[in-house]
């Protein structure tokens, strides 16, 4: 069962060298009084609904950011956000978002797991009840949707394994199941590509990681202690392209618990702990990416109000920066990230956060 809570509350693109420079695309909110004086009651615009479920878990922290900038934004832009408390998985977010439609809103905000297929009867119900629909990180059928730049996030870390290998070497890829998160799939899909046209490069079969409701720490361990046990020689493994951070922290233990130092490990996706190992000097985490979420959600948020005020907004896909960082650049990122983090959870939790 899924658990509802309605409250009103009260900014935080990206660069190599930079996490939290927010973009700043605003929309005005405009006030209206009208009527006259003549009756005691004032009537006030009515504000603008706007519903997302929060069914991020403990390892979402990027998620969990984008939530956070993106109420946050519609509270500053004079809407109310209606929101519902789920788990992560595809049938909880659709309970929530078949929920919400129940409570009064004027737009609903989906995301992040299910795809257009996935939620077009949703769609459908939202437009029949007069309630206007935005994608949160996935395609959503005929509404205007902002996601990661999957395709630049593969060719992100791909053209940077290739310089940072020249050329050659034996890699595999890991990220939570296939089919699970979208994303990913896309993301793998891109640097296999790019190594299929080097002669000098191999990549194994991919390895999965589970989903997150799960403990993905211990299953990239158990997958990487696995995947040394059959390429005991060193150097038979270049390196290992981890697209989801607990992976990359279970790949690590695994290597310190095999006192393997021959294994590089990319990775794509921040967190504390991920930002706290690659800061560490010896560590094999050397280069990573992440999905700048704080602006997603401020970009969801602006076309929600829009939509809410009965502006027309083009069914077209947004994409957000890609960020990227190396090893000398991780404490930075570190700080910045535990500060947004912190905001975050005080922010959130007067909406069942």
């Amino acid at each position: 069962m899924t658990e509802e809570f309605e409250n009103e509350a009260p900014k935080s693109g990206v660069n190599r060298r930079t996490f939290l420079t927010a973009a700043s695309g605003t929309i005005a909110a405009a006030s209206v009084l009208g009527g006259a004086l003549a009756t005691p009651a004032i009537a006030q615009a009515k504000k603008i609904r706007v519903g997302l479920g929060l069914n991020y878990g403990p390892f979402n922290q990027p998620w969990r950011r984008g939530c956070y900038t993106l109420l946050k934004k519609v509270v500053e832009l004079g809407g109310e956000p209606v929101t519902v408390r789920g788990t992560p998985s595809k049938q909880s977010e659709q309970e929530s978002e078949r929920s919400l439609l129940d409570r009064g809103i004027d737009v609903l905000v989906l995301g992040i797991y299910s795809l257009e297929s996935e939620t077009a009867f949703i769609v459908d119900e939202a437009k029949k009840r007069g309630i206007k629909t935005v994608g949160f990180a996935v395609p959503v059928k005929d509404s205007p949707f902002v996601t990661e730049d999957t395709y630049g996030t593969g060719m992100t870390i791909g053209y940077h394994v290739l310089n940072a290998v020249h050329r050659q070497g034996t890699f595999v890829q890991t990220a939570e199941n296939r089919g699970f998160y979208t994303p990913f799939d896309q993301e793998e899909d891109q640097f296999a590509l790019m190594a299929s046209y080097e002669p000098r490069m191999k990549v194994l079969p991919f390895m999965p990681g589970s989903v997150s409701t799960q403990d993905q720490i211990s299953k990239g361990r158990d997958n990487v202690l696995a995947l040394l046990q059959a390429n005991p020689k060193p150097g038979s493994i270049t390196g290992i392209i981890s697209w989801w951070w607990p992976l990359t922290i279970g790949a690590v233990q695994a290597l310190k618990q095999m006192n393997r130092t021959d294994v590089r490990i990319f990775n794509h996706y921040f967190s504390n702990q991920l930002l706290e190992e690659m800061s560490r000097p010896d560590s094999p985490v050397e280069f990573s990416t992440d999905v700048p979420w704080h602006i997603m959600g401020e970009q969801v948020a602006e076309i929600a109000m829009k939509l809410g005020k009965g502006e027309q907004v083009p069914a077209f896909q947004s994409v957000v920066p890609v960020t990227q960082i190396t090893k000398d650049q991780a404490t930075q990122a570190l700080a910045e990230v535990k500060k947004m983090d912190d905001e975050a959870i005080a922010y959130l939790k007067q909406y069942g956060g």
